[in-house]
C-alpha cells in the first residue's frame, strides 16, 4: 500500500512538479533576469508552468500511462470498466488535482487510508491508479 503511494507521488513529482519548477525558473530568467522574480509575476509564471506541465503530461498519455507512469510501472484505469483512460481523461484528472491542493494537500494523502486508494482527483473523474507488473 505505502509502496504504491510512494510510486504515485514520485510519478507526480517527475511529470508535474519538476518540469514546472524548471520551466518557471527558465521563464523567470528569460523575462526578468532572475529565476525568482517575486510578486505577482512569480505567481503567474508558476501557475502557467504547472498548466503547461499538466497539458504535456496529459498529451503524452498512452494506454492510461504518462512517461512517468511507465517508468514507475503505474497505470490509471477507469474505476468502473477497468480500462486504461485516454489522454483527455488524464488531462481532466490533472485539472482535478486542484482539489487535492485545495484541501491543503490532504487529497494527495487520501490514498493511504481510502479503500480504493484514490486521491480526490481520482474520485472526481472516477479513476484508480494501479501497479503494473514488470514485463516478462
Amino acid at each position: 500500500m505505502f509502496t504504491l503511494w510512494l510510486r504515485r507521488a514520485a510519478a507526480y513529482i517527475l511529470r508535474i512538479v519538476l518540469p514546472a519548477s524548471l520551466l518557471s525558473q527558465l521563464i523567470g530568467t528569460l523575462l526578468f533576469g532572475k529565476s525568482s522574480p517575486g510578486g505577482a509575476a512569480e505567481t503567474w509564471i508558476g501557475c502557467a508552468s504547472l498548466l503547461v506541465a499538466g497539458v504535456i503530461s496529459a498529451l503524452s498519455t498512452r494506454n492510461g500511462q504518462s512517461w512517468a507512469h511507465q517508468l514507475l510501472r503505474l497505470q490509471v484505469l477507469d474505476q468502473e470498466s477497468g480500462t486504461p483512460i485516454s489522454a483527455r481523461r488524464m488531462g481532466l484528472r490533472e485539472l482535478a488535482h486542484l482539489a487535492d491542493f485545495a484541501s491543503l494537500c490532504i487529497g494527495f494523502l487520501w490514498p493511504l487510508w481510502d479503500s480504493q486508494r484514490q486521491t480526490f482527483a481520482d474520485k472526481i473523474v472516477s479513476t484508480v491508479a494501479v501497479s503494473v507488473d514488470k514485463p516478462d
